[in-house]
């Protein structure tokens, strides 16, 4: 990759550490945040993070005392939101934007009127919908009709109009309530429903992971690692980073418990009912059943169901293609690590192509130049696979698009090294 001109010139960090599920990775960066060397460890989960990586840190001549070290963390698989709202395409989609600016991830998105309820398990479950206005009336008739009962949550949240949270409170006095991010005029307050979940995030990560035992410097500032990639996705695409964008381009996060999809917003298509917030030039979802660990059972499930699986075990494999099929439709056979990373991606262009998902738009894949796979899943994976992959769902006689394999994690580097405050992606 060559060096952008417009490159930020200086960067704080010297040291940069991400706490994942099984990999803790620990990058050397030089004054302009560029990459200079990194090394992979597995977690030991006997001697638990803190010491862990005070250990390594030594190991590798870093003082965690006297240099500038960035800290994300992954390791609890990210945060589940559940969200309930007056209507999809206002209050559920700006809900929905903070909840992954924040680097959680939404599980659904469902009106009030919705017959019936969501069982899955979420963390969160964050109740929306209005302005801040005396007049609420509608509001607050949906509102009381809402039934928390219906949900399989954690901690309740209301983020709705302002004048009715004391009656919210009265009904269920263990909610939190958050300032409504819908103002009083639509205006998207970045900082309410985002700080929130962000710091929800991190309590998670910290107390379940035991992440608050580090001490000193790394302490401070501790990210969510999605936050961090859609950060270095967005630097990427402004031209402010090491990693060349060429056009219109998305990038596949590819870990153990969801693929996570940054995509800049040319690639939505003109009649997509769903839209990226206005203003944005890049945006992220969240395929939270996509994963080659904690999500494997049921992507083996989707894969084994999809009616392009021959097609896709066909570019994928150099042998016993019919076999393989008929045991994995089968239920009897054990895919590989690799096959799974393989699935995670051609599902979740799939979905995209068709706006299979809560709040996913319909992408156009046939405008793509560029296809960047990134994350510890996708590491050993081959470009012309990728590309064989990629030709089974792309538009006749559209150009392939320009595949690469984030090997040296440039993109989590640029983002974890950014000490600007961009606008918020979508």
């Amino acid at each position: 990759m060559t060096m952008s001109q417009d490159v930020a010139s200086t960067s704080s960090v010297r040291c940069a550490v991400d706490i994942g599920s099984t990999i803790v990775k620990v990058a050397r960066v030089d004054e302009r945040g560029e990459l200079q060397r990194q090394d992979f460890f597995q977690r030991d989960f006997a001697l638990g993070i803190a010491r862990q990586v005070e250990s390594l840190l030594a190991g590798l001549g870093i003082n965690a005392g006297d240099e500038e070290i960035a800290v994300c963390s992954s390791a609890n698989g990210g945060l589940r939101v559940g969200i309930v709202c007056l209507t999809k395409h206002f209050s559920g989609a700006a809900l929905r934007n903070q909840v992954l600016l924040a680097g959680a991830n939404p599980v659904y998105v469902r009106e009030f009127e919705e017959p019936g309820g969501d069982l899955r398990r979420v963390d969160i479950l964050l109740v929306g919908g209005g302005i801040d206005c005396a007049d609420a009336d509608p509001v607050a008739r949906r509102l009381e009709a809402f039934d928390p009962g219906q949900y399989n949550y954690g901690t309740l949240f209301f983020a709705a109009n302002s004048y009715l949270a004391a009656s919210f409170r009265s009904r269920f006095p263990a909610a939190v309530v958050i300032e409504n991010p819908l103002g009083e005029s639509l205006s998207s307050r970045v900082s309410s429903v985002f700080e929130t979940v962000r710091r929800a995030y991190l309590d998670d990560l910290i107390y379940k992971e035991g992440v608050s035992e580090l001490r000193g410097n790394l302490a401070r500032g501790i990210r969510p690692t999605p936050e961090v990639v859609s950060r270095g996705f967005l630097r990427a695409v402004m031209h402010k980073s090491s990693f060349t964008i060429v056009g219109a381009c998305l990038a596949l996060d590819v870990g153990g418990a969801t693929t996570d999809l940054h995509y800049t917003v040319e690639l939505v298509r003109e009649d997509s009912e769903v839209k990226p917030a206005s203003g944005v030039s890049v945006a992220r979802f969240v395929f939270t059943d996509l994963g080659i660990v904690a999500s494997r059972d049921t992507l083996i499930m989707q894969l084994r169901g999809h009616a392009q699986l021959y097609e896709f075990l066909a570019a994928v494999l150099d042998h016993d293609v019919r076999e393989i099929y008929r045991l994995l439709r089968e239920g009897e056979y054990d895919p590989s690590a690799e096959l799974l990373s393989y699935a995670c991606l051609f599902l979740a262009l799939d979905r995209f192509a068709k706006g299979r998902g809560p709040g996913l738009p319909i992408g156009n894949l046939g405008a793509l130049s560029q296809i960047i796979l990134t994350g510890g899943a996708v590491q050993n994976l081959d470009e012309a696979v990728v590309l064989r992959l990629t030709a089974l769902l792309m538009p006749d006689g559209c150009s392939s698009p320009l595949i690469q394999v984030d090997r040296r994690y440039q993109i989590w580097v640029g983002g974890i090294t950014w000490d600007e405050e961009p606008a918020p992606a979508g």
